[in-house]
């Protein structure tokens, strides 16, 4: 399995329109199945008592390298995915603290899994 995981701060006060972009985006994701290649995408935020911004954090996980890679493909070459991207970042942008953002990816090296147990 391979992860994404993606990290950024936003300001408190842009913390509703930022969750309605966001829902919004999974929506349209989960409408377009054949379009995304990862099996799970989540998002989390943490918000410290006393601060002004707020971290959100997304993990989308994908079976290996391959499906990864055709993801990050789609997201360059098909028009709509182009055109959705474009417009997703003309909204996000200006809400997140500049510089906050960074993305990683990562390579499961091991598991336990405690609810697949008999």
């Amino acid at each position: 399995m391979l992860v994404e995981i993606a990290k950024w701060r936003i300001p408190k006060e842009n913390g509703k329109r930022h969750l309605d972009l966001w829902s919004a985006a999974l929506g349209y994701q989960r409408s377009h199945p054949e379009k995304f290649r990862y099996t799970v995408s989540r998002m989390f935020t943490l918000t410290e008592e006393g601060a002004t911004d707020e971290t959100w954090m997304w993990i989308d996980e994908y079976e290996d390298r391959e499906a990864y890679d055709k993801m990050s493909k789609a997201w360059e070459e098909d028009s709509e995915l182009v055109k959705y991207k474009k417009e997703h970042k003309a909204q996000w942008d200006p809400m997140r603290v500049p510089g906050s953002f960074k993305a990683e990816l990562w390579a499961e090296r091991l598991r336990v899994d405690l609810k697949k147990q008999t």
